[in-house]
């Protein structure tokens, strides 16, 4: 007799057979092969779509992978928090039975959302662009012939050096802060075409308060597409101002080329469509690393600049024909560069992860035991309070650019392991996680790069990190 699989908390699915072992198996070719299916099959009409089918639509079939693997017949519900809508869906995605009491409160509680989601997009609709008209922002005599549009200190870092080379003007999504030495994407625009967006945005708002309804309706179901609105409902104004300044800018003549740093987000989808609309060439330089299954709108750029030769190969063989992948080593050197003196490797850094604190302390009481010196550089969403068993046998550092700059560079599935390659670093991926062995083998293509060492357990980091030692003492 089946038995039903239990939800506890949030990311923790409990049961007889639902386990680790699960997670690794659940990332595989075959996986990868079915989202690349869902993704061609996808209708859509919102430049939301990459990410409700990322974040909310895959996480729904990661938890399918998991009935699926765990013979179960059923659902309890122990906790209304974390993922549960999730679980819900993907449940009924999967035939499992689930409490009447569990499902009426999802219908219920999802179509509450759609309403106070309306109540958000309507209100910040009105606001966002009065923000943008009121506050005071920096603005150019004359637009260049190539800009970018910067919305995060990770995408100026990756994009620095074509504002250095003096060929692509820098303008800043400020709308939610003062940079009053920058250029402002929200200074352009004549002042009757910045009393316009008081009227425009909200229509733009709306509409994609309905196509996010519509996209996540058919992804998920009724009751799920209330808590991806929910999710969006705080970010659609911005969104929509964006858009609207952004358009003013792209429809002028003379503009030649623009350089983003989004992949496939909402912003790099409006960009791709505005560009396609006005015949601008569009060049990806992106911010993060590159996924290995298809997404429905694909990813922006004419040109994209990938982190790794191993990744351009993967993305040509899986977008083909779309548009031009390049890996130019010298292009990912400015990319990643920390412009520290190159300098003999020394020292051992532990970059975690801001999720998974399990299996953060489980490598760093595994490299501790080992008896190496460890430094470790916390993710900007992670707590020291987290590390408080270990606090009097490591050493915390704050400054990135040293810390990935000449060192053994330790982490499970992050950018880091890229950035290292470029900074003299030698960058090891810890997989002794199953999720985080089957993450790197199947979903995220640069970091099977040769240049990354992989280690599976405790021995062979042992081993490799011995090998490392030795050969430095020798050449030091």
């Amino acid at each position: 007799m089946k038995k039903a699989l239990k939800y506890t908390r949030s990311r923790q699915l409990v049961g007889p057979e639902a386990g680790r072992n699960e997670l690794e198996t659940m990332y595989s070719k075959a996986f990868v092969e079915e989202v690349d299916g869902v993704a061609d099959g996808v209708v859509w009409s919102s430049d939301y779509i990459n990410e409700i089918f990322m974040h909310f639509y895959l996480r729904m079939l990661e938890i399918t992978s998991l009935f699926k693997a765990s013979d179960s017949d059923g659902v309890v519900l122990k906790s209304y928090k974390g993922e549960w809508s999730s679980v819900v869906a993907a449940a009924k995605k999967e035939g499992l039975h689930v409490g009447f009491l569990d499902l009426a409160y999802f219908y219920i509680f999802g179509t509450l959302l759609y309403i106070l989601s309306f109540v958000a997009v309507v209100l910040s609709a009105f606001i966002f662009p009065g923000l943008a008209l009121l506050t005071r922002k920096r603005r150019p005599t004359e637009v260049a012939p190539e800009f970018s549009v910067i919305r995060s200190p990770a995408a100026f870092d990756k994009m620095r050096f074509l504002s250095d080379s003096g060929k692509v003007d820098f303008y800043y999504d400020d709308l939610l802060q003062r940079k009053p030495s920058a250029a402002s994407l929200y200074g352009f625009g004549t002042r009757s075409e910045r009393i316009r967006s008081l009227l425009i945005v909200p229509v733009l708002a709306f509409r994609d308060y309905f196509r996010v309804a519509n996209d996540s309706r058919k992804l998920l179901g009724w009751g799920g597409g209330g808590f991806v609105l929910y999710y969006f409902s705080k970010r659609i104004a911005h969104k929509c101002t964006f858009e609207y300044y952004l358009h003013l800018l792209i429809k002028r003549s003379g503009l030649e080329a623009y350089y983003t740093g989004n992949k496939e987000d909402r912003f790099a989808i409006l960009e791709k469509r505005l560009c396609k609309k006005y015949a601008v060439r569009c060049v990806c330089v992106p911010h993060g690393i590159e996924y290995a299954f298809k997404t429905p709108a694909g990813l922006v750029g004419d040109v994209f600049y990938c982190t790794t030769e191993h990744a351009r190969q993967h993305l040509s063989n899986l977008y083909a024909g779309a548009q031009v992948f390049v890996y130019d080593k010298d292009v990912a050197q400015q990319m990643f560069s920390r412009h520290q003196v190159v300098a003999p490797v020394k020292g051992i850094v532990f970059f975690p992860e801001s999720r998974g604190a399990d299996v953060n302390l489980s490598i760093l009481g595994d490299l501790l035991g080992l008896g190496y010196d460890i430094a470790v550089k916390l993710h900007p969403k992670d707590d020291v309070a987290n590390y408080k068993h270990y606090a009097e046998q490591i050493t915390f550092v704050s400054d990135f650019d040293s810390s990935i700059s000449n060192k053994i560079c330790l982490a499970r599935k992050s950018t880091v392991l890229v950035e290292a390659i470029y900074n003299n670093s030698t960058p090891i991926a810890i997989l002794t996680d199953p999720r985080d062995r089957g993450y790197v083998e199947h979903m995220l293509p640069s970091l099977t790069d040769d240049q990354i060492l992989r280690v599976y357990s405790v021995e062979e980091l042992a081993c490799v990190l011995a090998k490392l030692q030795a050969s430095a003492q020798k050449y030091s």
